[in-house]
């Protein structure tokens, strides 16, 4: 990962909300998030009682303000990895129908799905959504775009 802030734990351990936690990282396990370089995905409850916004995110994370964030719409961040193409090799499409699973965990449990997307070349991605307890989770992986 990039280099964020010690105090950001990554979480598979939440108890106030293991089976949406679970599902993600069964979903995720394995699984790279494919740029100009392959990364995991990990899990993380968000720690913060204020809710999950890109000016929090930034603050907790030790980022200036000015950090570039962008926000995306949780179908467009999974569009290209869940639609097969005619080119794809059988391990694409392996991939593809892991990407959907991963999707379907997040769809099945989560409600206010966003993915918010830190800095530029190296950049931290967070896939995030609400469970039913109003707890925020979600996986973050990173990707590489020049």
């Amino acid at each position: 990962m990039s280099d964020l802030r010690d105090d950001w734990e990554d979480r598979e351990d939440t108890v106030a909300t293991p089976d949406a936690l679970d599902a993600l990282l069964q979903a995720a396990d394995g699984l790279l998030m494919t740029s100009e370089s392959d990364y995991p995905f990990t899990a993380f409850r968000w720690p913060e009682p204020d809710p999950l916004t890109p000016a929090a995110l930034l603050a907790h994370l030790g980022l200036p303000p000015d950090t570039p964030v962008e926000e995306r719409a949780f179908s467009t961040f999974f569009a290209r990895l869940t639609t097969a193409q005619d080119w794809h090799s059988d391990d694409d499409r392996v991939n593809v129908a892991r990407f959907t699973t991963l999707r379907d965990a997040f769809t099945k449990r989560l409600t206010d799905l966003v993915v918010y997307r830190v800095s530029l070349i190296k950049i931290d991605t967070f896939v995030v959504g609400t469970t039913p307890d109003g707890a925020v989770v979600g996986l973050r992986t990173v990707q590489i775009e020049t």
